[in-house]
C-alpha cells in the first residue's frame, strides 16, 4: 500500500499542480510539501480539507488509500471521460484547473452561466 506522501504526490501531479503551486494554495511553502510528499512531515489537520478540494481526493482516499463505494463510482467516471476533460493547449489546462478548484456551488454557477441555448 502506498504511503500518504505518495498518495499525495499523485494526486498533486494528476491535478497538475506543483509542489509551489499547491503549497502557495495552502499558504505553506513548497518544502513543506515537499517535506509531506517524502515522509519527514505531516500536514496540519486545519489544512487536510483544503488539501483534499485541491487535489479533488477525499480525505479517506489521501490518509488511507481507500475509496468508498461513492467514490469508486465515481473515479470510474472520471477515467472514463478523462479523453474528453484532457486539455488540449496551456489556456485549456489553465481553465479546467481553475475549474477544477472551485467550490461545488461555484462550479454550478458557471456551469449555468456558459449552457447552451
Amino acid at each position: 500500500m502506498k504511503r500518504f506522501g505518495d498518495r499525495v504526490r499523485e494526486a498533486r501531479l494528476a491535478a497538475g499542480l506543483t509542489q509551489e503551486a499547491l503549497g502557495f494554495e495552502l499558504g505553506v511553502s513548497k518544502s513543506s510539501v515537499s517535506a509531506w510528499e517524502n515522509g519527514r512531515e505531516s500536514p496540519s489537520f486545519r489544512l487536510l480539507p483544503d488539501l483534499g478540494r485541491l487535489l479533488g481526493r477525499s480525505l479517506d482516499e489521501l490518509l488511507s488509500g481507500t475509496l468508498s463505494a461513492r467514490e469508486k463510482t465515481t473515479s470510474s467516471e472520471k477515467n472514463a471521460m478523462q479523453g474528453d476533460a484532457a486539455a488540449r493547449d496551456e489556456k485549456e489546462r489553465t481553465l479546467l484547473l481553475r475549474y477544477r478548484r472551485l467550490p461545488t456551488a461555484k462550479r454550478g454557477a458557471l456551469l449555468e452561466l456558459i449552457k447552451p441555448e
